[in-house]
Protein backbone atom coordinates (compact mmCIF):
# COMPACT_ATOMS: atom_id res chain seq x y z
CA UNK A 1 0.00 0.00 0.00
CA UNK A 2 2.81 2.43 0.78
CA UNK A 3 6.53 1.96 -0.74
CA UNK A 4 9.35 1.30 1.99
CA UNK A 5 11.08 3.96 0.72
CA UNK A 6 8.40 6.52 1.94
CA UNK A 7 8.41 4.86 5.56
CA UNK A 8 9.50 7.42 9.02
CA UNK A 9 11.15 5.53 11.58
CA UNK A 10 8.23 5.96 13.94
CA UNK A 11 10.47 4.48 16.85
CA UNK A 12 13.26 7.05 15.90
CA UNK A 13 10.99 9.90 16.42
CA UNK A 14 8.76 9.16 19.96
CA UNK A 15 9.94 10.58 22.78
CA UNK A 16 8.70 8.28 26.03
CA UNK A 17 6.58 10.59 28.48
CA UNK A 18 9.25 11.46 31.58
CA UNK A 19 8.46 9.80 34.73
CA UNK A 20 9.36 13.56 36.18
CA UNK A 21 6.37 15.09 35.30
CA UNK A 22 3.53 14.75 37.85
CA UNK A 23 1.05 16.74 36.17
CA UNK A 24 -2.04 14.13 34.72
CA UNK A 25 -1.95 15.93 31.52
CA UNK A 26 1.73 18.08 30.67
CA UNK A 27 -0.14 21.31 32.12
CA UNK A 28 0.40 22.92 35.50
CA UNK A 29 -2.77 23.75 37.68
CA UNK A 30 -5.11 21.62 35.02
CA UNK A 31 -6.23 17.64 36.58
CA UNK A 32 -8.99 15.83 36.00
CA UNK A 33 -12.84 16.89 37.15
CA UNK A 34 -14.14 14.77 39.80
CA UNK A 35 -17.15 13.23 37.15
CA UNK A 36 -14.39 13.81 34.23
CA UNK A 37 -13.23 16.66 32.28
CA UNK A 38 -10.23 19.33 32.55
CA UNK A 39 -10.72 20.79 36.07
CA UNK A 40 -9.05 24.07 36.02
CA UNK A 41 -7.71 26.16 38.82
CA UNK A 42 -4.89 28.72 39.37
CA UNK A 43 -2.34 28.55 42.42
CA UNK A 44 -4.81 30.78 44.44
CA UNK A 45 -7.74 28.82 43.85
CA UNK A 46 -8.99 30.96 41.17
CA UNK A 47 -9.35 29.59 37.51
CA UNK A 48 -7.55 32.38 35.30
CA UNK A 49 -10.38 32.56 32.83
CA UNK A 50 -12.81 33.48 35.71
CA UNK A 51 -10.54 36.51 35.70
CA UNK A 52 -12.30 37.50 32.41
CA UNK A 53 -15.79 37.94 33.94
CA UNK A 54 -14.71 40.17 36.88
CA UNK A 55 -12.24 42.28 34.04
CA UNK A 56 -15.59 42.25 31.71
CA UNK A 57 -17.80 43.41 34.33
CA UNK A 58 -15.46 46.21 35.72
CA UNK A 59 -14.95 47.15 32.02
CA UNK A 60 -18.58 47.33 31.00
CA UNK A 61 -19.58 49.27 34.45
CA UNK A 62 -16.34 51.96 33.87
CA UNK A 63 -17.09 52.48 30.26
CA UNK A 64 -20.72 53.51 31.05
CA UNK A 65 -19.82 55.59 33.86
CA UNK A 66 -17.44 57.80 31.20
CA UNK A 67 -19.82 57.39 28.50
CA UNK A 68 -17.71 55.01 26.29
CA UNK A 69 -18.47 52.40 23.89
CA UNK A 70 -19.47 49.46 25.44
CA UNK A 71 -18.49 47.07 22.65
CA UNK A 72 -14.44 47.07 22.34
CA UNK A 73 -13.29 46.31 25.64
CA UNK A 74 -9.95 45.18 25.05
CA UNK A 75 -8.96 42.04 27.27
CA UNK A 76 -5.82 42.10 29.80
CA UNK A 77 -2.70 40.32 28.41
CA UNK A 78 -2.75 38.94 31.96
CA UNK A 79 -4.70 35.71 30.82
CA UNK A 80 -2.88 35.48 27.27
CA UNK A 81 -0.24 33.38 26.58
CA UNK A 82 2.78 33.84 24.23
CA UNK A 83 1.50 32.91 21.59
CA UNK A 84 -1.46 33.30 18.50
CA UNK A 85 -4.82 30.95 18.01
CA UNK A 86 -3.11 29.68 14.79
CA UNK A 87 -0.64 28.22 16.95
CA UNK A 88 -3.11 27.16 19.20
CA UNK A 89 -4.42 25.03 16.28
CA UNK A 90 -1.23 23.04 16.09
CA UNK A 91 -1.83 21.39 19.48
CA UNK A 92 -4.62 19.23 18.11
CA UNK A 93 -1.82 18.12 15.73
CA UNK A 94 0.84 17.16 18.18
CA UNK A 95 0.65 13.49 17.66
CA UNK A 96 0.12 13.94 13.37
CA UNK A 97 4.02 12.61 12.74
CA UNK A 98 3.34 9.48 14.78
CA UNK A 99 -0.39 8.49 13.90
CA UNK A 100 -0.75 9.67 10.60
CA UNK A 101 2.45 8.11 9.74
CA UNK A 102 1.15 4.83 11.31
CA UNK A 103 -2.14 5.66 9.03
CA UNK A 104 0.37 5.98 6.15
CA UNK A 105 2.62 2.95 7.10
CA UNK A 106 -1.11 0.94 7.48
CA UNK A 107 -1.49 -2.59 5.47
CA UNK A 108 -4.85 -1.86 4.85
CA UNK A 109 -7.93 0.55 4.45
CA UNK A 110 -9.40 -0.11 7.56
CA UNK A 111 -6.19 0.09 10.06
CA UNK A 112 -5.74 3.37 8.21
CA UNK A 113 -9.35 4.24 9.17
CA UNK A 114 -8.50 3.43 13.00
CA UNK A 115 -4.79 5.26 12.77
CA UNK A 116 -6.67 8.07 11.51
CA UNK A 117 -9.18 8.34 14.31
CA UNK A 118 -6.26 7.96 16.40
CA UNK A 119 -5.03 10.68 15.76
CA UNK A 120 -7.58 12.96 16.20
CA UNK A 121 -8.35 11.59 19.40
CA UNK A 122 -5.38 11.92 21.00
CA UNK A 123 -5.25 15.98 20.33
CA UNK A 124 -8.33 16.48 21.90
CA UNK A 125 -6.72 16.78 25.79
CA UNK A 126 -4.30 19.50 24.76
CA UNK A 127 -7.50 21.57 24.81
CA UNK A 128 -7.02 21.72 28.58
CA UNK A 129 -5.09 25.12 28.88
CA UNK A 130 -5.75 27.67 30.83
CA UNK A 131 -4.51 30.17 29.26
CA UNK A 132 -5.59 32.25 26.28
CA UNK A 133 -4.22 32.53 22.73
CA UNK A 134 -3.89 36.02 20.73
CA UNK A 135 -6.92 35.98 18.81
CA UNK A 136 -5.36 36.10 14.91
CA UNK A 137 -5.63 39.22 12.96
CA UNK A 138 -7.01 39.26 9.59
CA UNK A 139 -4.02 38.04 7.15
CA UNK A 140 -2.05 36.74 9.97
CA UNK A 141 -0.32 33.79 9.27
CA UNK A 142 2.32 30.86 10.80
CA UNK A 143 4.66 28.73 9.09
CA UNK A 144 6.03 25.32 11.03
CA UNK A 145 7.82 22.02 10.65
CA UNK A 146 7.52 18.77 12.60
CA UNK A 147 10.47 16.92 13.53
CA UNK A 148 9.39 14.15 10.84
CA UNK A 149 9.29 16.86 8.15
CA UNK A 150 6.22 17.46 8.32
CA UNK A 151 5.43 21.16 6.76
CA UNK A 152 2.61 23.31 8.42
CA UNK A 153 0.59 26.13 7.18
CA UNK A 154 -2.28 28.51 8.45
CA UNK A 155 -3.58 31.39 7.63
CA UNK A 156 -6.30 33.70 9.28
CA UNK A 157 -8.89 34.48 5.83
CA UNK A 158 -11.83 35.85 7.87
CA UNK A 159 -12.37 38.42 11.39
CA UNK A 160 -15.91 38.23 11.21
CA UNK A 161 -16.76 36.14 11.41
CA UNK A 162 -13.23 33.94 12.42
CA UNK A 163 -12.19 31.61 10.25
CA UNK A 164 -9.10 29.91 10.16
CA UNK A 165 -7.35 27.97 6.99
CA UNK A 166 -4.62 25.42 7.31
CA UNK A 167 -3.04 23.07 5.22
CA UNK A 168 -0.21 20.20 6.46
CA UNK A 169 2.46 18.42 4.07
CA UNK A 170 3.65 14.94 5.66
CA UNK A 171 7.26 13.71 4.97
CA UNK A 172 7.69 12.25 1.00
CA UNK A 173 3.65 13.51 0.45
CA UNK A 174 2.73 10.37 2.01
CA UNK A 175 -0.50 12.28 3.67
CA UNK A 176 -2.05 15.71 3.49
CA UNK A 177 -4.31 17.84 6.13
CA UNK A 178 -5.99 20.36 5.28
CA UNK A 179 -9.57 22.54 5.95
CA UNK A 180 -10.60 25.41 7.46
CA UNK A 181 -12.77 25.97 10.63
CA UNK A 182 -15.43 28.80 11.42
CA UNK A 183 -15.33 28.93 15.54
CA UNK A 184 -19.01 29.74 17.15
CA UNK A 185 -19.72 29.98 20.47
CA UNK A 186 -22.97 30.43 22.43
CA UNK A 187 -23.69 31.66 26.46
CA UNK A 188 -25.18 29.50 29.25
CA UNK A 189 -26.15 31.00 32.54
CA UNK A 190 -22.99 29.03 33.98
CA UNK A 191 -20.94 28.59 30.61
CA UNK A 192 -20.17 28.85 26.97
CA UNK A 193 -21.08 25.81 24.42
CA UNK A 194 -18.78 26.23 20.87
CA UNK A 195 -16.63 24.69 18.57
CA UNK A 196 -14.94 24.64 15.67
CA UNK A 197 -17.02 24.12 11.57
CA UNK A 198 -15.25 23.41 8.73
CA UNK A 199 -14.50 20.53 6.34
CA UNK A 200 -11.09 18.53 7.78
CA UNK A 201 -9.56 16.34 5.21
CA UNK A 202 -6.65 13.89 5.43
CA UNK A 203 -5.55 12.94 2.16
CA UNK A 204 -2.67 9.82 1.56
CA UNK A 205 -0.30 9.22 -1.71
CA UNK A 206 -2.63 6.43 -3.10
CA UNK A 207 -5.47 8.61 -3.25
CA UNK A 208 -7.59 7.42 -0.44
CA UNK A 209 -9.15 10.50 1.52
CA UNK A 210 -10.45 10.54 5.26
CA UNK A 211 -12.89 13.81 5.92
CA UNK A 212 -14.11 14.11 9.69
CA UNK A 213 -15.73 16.74 12.35
CA UNK A 214 -14.76 17.62 16.02
CA UNK A 215 -16.98 17.24 18.44
CA UNK A 216 -17.98 20.78 20.36
CA UNK A 217 -16.49 22.26 23.94
CA UNK A 218 -18.19 23.16 27.04
CA UNK A 219 -17.15 24.89 29.77
CA UNK A 220 -18.90 25.31 32.78
CA UNK A 221 -18.35 27.31 36.18
CA UNK A 222 -17.69 30.56 34.51
CA UNK A 223 -19.69 32.27 37.22
CA UNK A 224 -19.97 29.82 40.03
CA UNK A 225 -18.35 26.22 40.54
CA UNK A 226 -15.07 24.56 39.40
CA UNK A 227 -14.08 25.82 35.87
CA UNK A 228 -14.05 22.41 34.28
CA UNK A 229 -13.53 21.85 30.11
CA UNK A 230 -14.73 18.94 28.31
CA UNK A 231 -15.79 17.79 24.89
CA UNK A 232 -19.37 17.00 23.74
CA UNK A 233 -21.67 15.93 21.00
CA UNK A 234 -20.08 14.48 18.45
CA UNK A 235 -17.20 13.33 15.82
CA UNK A 236 -17.93 12.10 12.44
CA UNK A 237 -15.39 10.21 10.35
CA UNK A 238 -15.83 8.93 6.51
CA UNK A 239 -13.57 6.93 4.07
CA UNK A 240 -15.87 7.21 1.01
CA UNK A 241 -13.62 5.10 -1.34
CA UNK A 242 -13.72 2.18 1.13
CA UNK A 243 -17.07 2.62 2.36
CA UNK A 244 -15.81 2.80 5.93
CA UNK A 245 -17.26 5.35 8.24
CA UNK A 246 -17.68 6.07 11.93
CA UNK A 247 -19.32 8.13 14.53
CA UNK A 248 -18.36 8.67 18.32
CA UNK A 249 -20.50 10.25 20.64
CA UNK A 250 -18.68 12.02 23.65
CA UNK A 251 -20.19 12.12 27.12
CA UNK A 252 -22.74 9.72 25.58
CA UNK A 253 -25.04 9.20 28.84
CA UNK A 254 -25.65 13.35 28.41
CA UNK A 255 -26.79 12.99 25.09
CA UNK A 256 -30.12 11.49 26.38
CA UNK A 257 -30.18 13.38 29.43
CA UNK A 258 -31.31 17.21 29.99
CA UNK A 259 -27.86 17.74 31.69
CA UNK A 260 -24.11 16.35 31.46
CA UNK A 261 -22.47 14.51 34.39
CA UNK A 262 -20.06 16.89 34.72
CA UNK A 263 -22.86 19.48 35.98
CA UNK A 264 -25.13 17.09 38.20
CA UNK A 265 -24.39 16.21 41.83
CA UNK A 266 -26.83 13.78 41.77
CA UNK A 267 -26.18 11.01 39.21
CA UNK A 268 -24.95 7.83 38.89
CA UNK A 269 -24.10 7.96 34.99
CA UNK A 270 -20.25 8.10 33.71
CA UNK A 271 -17.78 10.20 33.59
CA UNK A 272 -18.20 13.46 30.88
CA UNK A 273 -15.07 12.96 29.10
CA UNK A 274 -16.36 9.03 28.85
CA UNK A 275 -16.93 8.29 24.83
CA UNK A 276 -18.46 5.29 22.55
CA UNK A 277 -18.76 4.26 19.10
CA UNK A 278 -18.69 2.12 15.94
CA UNK A 279 -16.30 1.71 12.73
CA UNK A 280 -18.92 0.52 10.37
CA UNK A 281 -18.16 -0.81 6.53
CA UNK A 282 -20.77 -1.10 4.30
CA UNK A 283 -22.89 -0.05 6.74
CA UNK A 284 -22.22 -3.07 9.21
CA UNK A 285 -20.95 -2.78 12.14
CA UNK A 286 -17.63 -3.83 12.47
CA UNK A 287 -15.55 -2.54 15.40
CA UNK A 288 -16.60 -1.24 18.77
CA UNK A 289 -14.47 2.04 20.06
CA UNK A 290 -14.95 3.11 23.36
CA UNK A 291 -12.34 4.89 26.00
CA UNK A 292 -11.64 8.35 26.99
CA UNK A 293 -10.14 11.34 25.64
CA UNK A 294 -8.48 12.38 28.84
CA UNK A 295 -6.82 8.61 29.20
CA UNK A 296 -7.00 6.00 26.41
CA UNK A 297 -8.88 4.78 23.01
CA UNK A 298 -9.96 0.81 22.56
CA UNK A 299 -11.17 -0.50 19.22
CA UNK A 300 -12.70 -3.81 20.47
CA UNK A 301 -10.76 -3.79 23.38
CA UNK A 302 -7.32 -3.02 21.87
CA UNK A 303 -5.69 -0.34 23.52
CA UNK A 304 -4.53 1.67 19.98
CA UNK A 305 -3.87 5.34 22.34
CA UNK A 306 -3.04 6.40 26.04
CA UNK A 307 -2.05 9.57 27.24
CA UNK A 308 1.46 10.12 29.12
CA UNK A 309 3.00 7.64 26.75
CA UNK A 310 4.98 9.92 24.39
CA UNK A 311 5.67 13.01 24.77
CA UNK A 312 3.68 15.63 22.14
CA UNK A 313 5.63 17.10 19.33
CA UNK A 314 6.27 20.95 19.03
CA UNK A 315 6.59 22.70 15.72
CA UNK A 316 9.59 24.65 15.17
CA UNK A 317 9.22 28.10 13.54
CA UNK A 318 10.49 28.49 9.80
CA UNK A 319 13.89 30.29 9.29
CA UNK A 320 12.23 31.96 6.09
CA UNK A 321 8.81 32.90 6.87
CA UNK A 322 6.39 35.57 5.58
CA UNK A 323 6.54 38.91 7.34
CA UNK A 324 2.74 38.03 8.58
CA UNK A 325 3.97 35.47 10.70
CA UNK A 326 1.64 35.77 14.24
CA UNK A 327 5.45 35.31 16.04
CA UNK A 328 6.59 38.58 15.04
CA UNK A 329 3.23 40.45 16.34
CA UNK A 330 4.30 43.17 18.41
CA UNK A 331 2.22 42.43 21.28
CA UNK A 332 3.22 38.62 21.46
CA UNK A 333 6.63 39.33 21.49
CA UNK A 334 6.62 42.08 24.45
CA UNK A 335 4.62 39.58 26.27
CA UNK A 336 6.79 36.89 25.21
CA UNK A 337 9.57 39.09 26.80
CA UNK A 338 7.30 39.63 30.04
CA UNK A 339 6.80 43.51 29.21
CA UNK A 340 3.31 43.12 30.19
CA UNK A 341 2.81 47.35 29.84
CA UNK A 342 4.02 47.49 26.15
CA UNK A 343 2.25 44.16 25.46
CA UNK A 344 -1.49 45.42 26.21
CA UNK A 345 -0.78 48.95 24.66
CA UNK A 346 0.33 47.13 21.24
CA UNK A 347 -2.49 45.03 21.55
CA UNK A 348 -5.08 47.91 21.94
CA UNK A 349 -3.05 49.81 19.15
CA UNK A 350 -3.63 46.24 16.78
CA UNK A 351 -7.24 45.52 17.49
CA UNK A 352 -7.74 49.42 17.13
CA UNK A 353 -6.15 49.06 13.31
CA UNK A 354 -7.81 45.94 12.68
CA UNK A 355 -11.51 47.99 12.96
CA UNK A 356 -10.22 51.03 10.80
CA UNK A 357 -9.26 48.15 8.44
CA UNK A 358 -12.63 46.84 8.55
CA UNK A 359 -14.98 49.94 8.54
CA UNK A 360 -12.66 50.86 5.36
CA UNK A 361 -13.03 47.20 3.55
CA UNK A 362 -16.94 48.34 4.17
CA UNK A 363 -16.98 51.94 2.85
CA UNK A 364 -14.93 50.84 -0.30
CA UNK A 365 -15.08 47.92 -0.51
CA UNK A 366 -17.63 46.28 -3.45
CA UNK A 367 -21.48 46.66 -2.38
CA UNK A 368 -24.35 44.31 -2.48
CA UNK A 369 -26.55 44.70 -5.38
CA UNK A 370 -29.84 46.05 -4.64
CA UNK A 371 -32.83 44.02 -4.18
CA UNK A 372 -35.64 44.54 -6.90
Amino acid sequence: MTQKSNKVNLKSLVKAWPESDKTEFGFEHVERGQYGGCKYSSKDGLSLNRTVITHLVTSLGKNIMEGKSVINISLPVTIFEPRSFLQRMTDHWSYAPLYLNKAAQAKNAVERFKWSIVFVISGLHQGCRQRKPFNPILGETYQATYPDGTKIYLEQISHHPPVSQYELFGPNQSWKLTGYNEYKASFRPNGVVGGQYGPNRIEFKDGSVIEYSMPKVSISGMVIGDWLFWWTDKAVFTDSKNKLSAEITFDPDAANSVMSYATSFFTTKSPCDTMTGSVMKDGKKIHQIEGCWLSKLKFDQKVYWKIRQYLPFVPEEMKESLTSQCTKRADLVALLKGDIDLSQSEKKRLEEKQRADRKLRKEMGPKKEEEH
